[in-house]
């Protein structure tokens, strides 16, 4: 589910709007067979059956360790990725599947490189024992957009035909210098979960992802014609940037 709204005023006369973009995206991801998405991975303590992703049931001295970790998740627009957004993660399973359970999220610009793990904290709890839903937050400092908009700076003197357009921006910065999404993490144009527990027998029915953002300011109205991706969620990717 996918939503997202403009609200601001254009000008005529002038080539800039005020706006205030807002997107959020929910991603499910069911442990069917035919069903998860490429890039989830799992633990080899699980194993995908017909009622999910299962493990054997331990006795109750026993359990066994257990981690999965989903594909990466567009978080944005194409054409504008934010610097903060909301995630949050709901998990499908039994009230005692877990002995306990932890959820973590990192974020990308380029779907190569990746930030460090950040916690995703618990909302509510089952029975005391494990929360099936996390909530968090990330908000990246001016600090760390500093060399990026610089290269923003460098790239509006070649008069592209949508100076707005971030995903043209970021093929002509990787293409200038492919290894600086390496180096710098301005914005986050995907996020990936992971949760990692322990269990004396799971069926993990499914995950579900969701990330809001919204980002505003002055947009430039575009000069030439329009990418026909404008309207697709994030997908820059640097490994198809040719050195």
């Amino acid at each position: 589910m996918k939503f997202v709204v403009f609200l601001g005023l254009l000008l005529p006369s002038a080539i800039t709007a005020q706006a205030q973009f807002f997107y959020s995206d929910t991603v499910i991801i069911q442990f069917a067979r035919a069903k998860v998405p490429d890039g989830v991975t799992w633990s080899p303590s699980v194993s995908l059956r017909g009622g999910g992703l299962s493990s054997e049931k331990l006795p109750p001295n026993m359990s066994a360790e257990v981690w999965v970790q989903t594909q990466p998740i567009s978080a944005a627009m194409s054409w504008r990725p934010p610097t903060s957004a909301m995630i949050g993660l709901k998990v499908e399973a039994g009230a005692e599947d877990f002995t306990y359970l932890h959820a973590y999220f990192r974020y990308s610009c380029d779907r190569v490189h990746w930030s460090t793990w950040y916690d995703l904290p618990p909302l509510k709890t089952q029975n005391g024992i494990t929360a099936s839903v996390y909530e968090g937050s990330l908000s990246i400092p001016r600090m760390a957009q500093e060399a990026y908009y610089a290269k923003t700076r460098e790239w509006w003197k070649t008069s592209p035909p949508w100076s707005s357009d971030e995903h043209e921006l970021c093929v002509w910065i990787a293409t200038q210098d492919h290894d600086f999404f390496s180096r710098e993490y301005p914005f986050i144009g995907y996020v990936q979960v992971r949760i990692e527990g322990e269990t004396r027998g799971v069926q993990l029915k499914s995950l579900s992802v969701k990330v809001s953002s919204s980002v505003g300011g002055l947009t430039a109205l575009s000069t030439g014609r329009g990418r026909s991706t404008t309207g697709e969620k994030w997908f820059f990717d640097v490994s198809k940037i040719k050195r």
